[in-house]
């Protein structure tokens, strides 16, 4: 057998396949996702309605929002990879994956935080160069944490990385983004799209925004990932 028959390396994903391909996922799996995507935003629906009346607390309650979404890209996961499926797994996963969706909450609550506040400075109260640059470092800053939290979350609950640490999975992502800097910059953009379209239309992002943009991160940045480890040990059989 040939090297390149034993260490074949899957197809590289393409963001119009990985789309349509969520979209007929979506579809099979409607009566799934949909119930897990209705419990996230309940949850999102219960902080706005804090923010209303507390902004802080709301704030510090954003990292929760991570738990439910670990349940929709649970079942993305299981969806993309071919494995069995049940809504239950969704549910599972708030148990099995609450540490790790508490720290990518926290991360992503945090950092975004902190880079629109230095944002918000750099352009509100400096009007000077110095204050437009650190601005947009700061914005550069927003764009590449949502790209890397993107990448990150189809990894962390990926079946086929059962028994990984977070960190080695935080470091694939930011290896993807490096090595994959325009594909990862694509989909991160759909994702965006994706969410601030359903924002506008509150009841999509109610019942199905989250789910279909989990089951596109998935088809896009597993096959991805399976590439560049494949690609890994191909060299250090070598």
């Amino acid at each position: 057998m040939s090297k390149a028959e034993r260490f074949a390396l899957p197809q590289a994903p393409r963001l119009g396949g990985a789309a349509r391909d969520a979209a007929v996922d979506f579809y099979f799996n409607s009566w799934r996702l949909v119930p897990a995507n209705v419990v996230w935003g309940c949850l999102l629906f219960l902080l706005i309605l804090t923010g209303a009346y507390q902004a802080l607390g709301a704030l510090l309650l954003s990292p929760t929002l991570a738990i439910p979404a670990a349940g929709i890209y649970r079942l993305a996961a299981l969806i993309v990879r071919g494995e069995p499926v049940a809504l239950s797994d969704a549910f599972d996963a708030y148990r099995r994956y609450l540490r790790r969706a508490l720290a990518l909450g926290f991360i992503a609550t945090a950092g975004s935080t902190v880079l629109v506040i230095n944002i918000a400075t750099g352009f509100l109260t400096n009007g000077e160069p110095p204050g437009w640059a650190h601005a947009t470092a700061a914005s550069w800053g927003l764009i590449i944490l949502w790209a890397w939290l993107v990448t990150a979350w189809p990894l962390i609950v990926d079946p086929r990385r059962e028994g990984t640490r977070l960190r080695e999975d935080m470091r694939l992502a930011g290896a993807l983004l490096i090595a994959l800097p325009l594909r990862i910059a694509a989909l991160s953009l759909l994702t965006a799209l994706t969410m601030a379209v359903s924002t506008v239309l509150f009841a999509a992002l109610m019942t199905i925004a989250v789910a279909y943009c989990a089951l596109l991160g998935c088809r896009y940045v597993l096959p991805a990932a399976d590439r560049l480890e494949g690609r890994a040990t191909v060299l250090l059989s070598d």
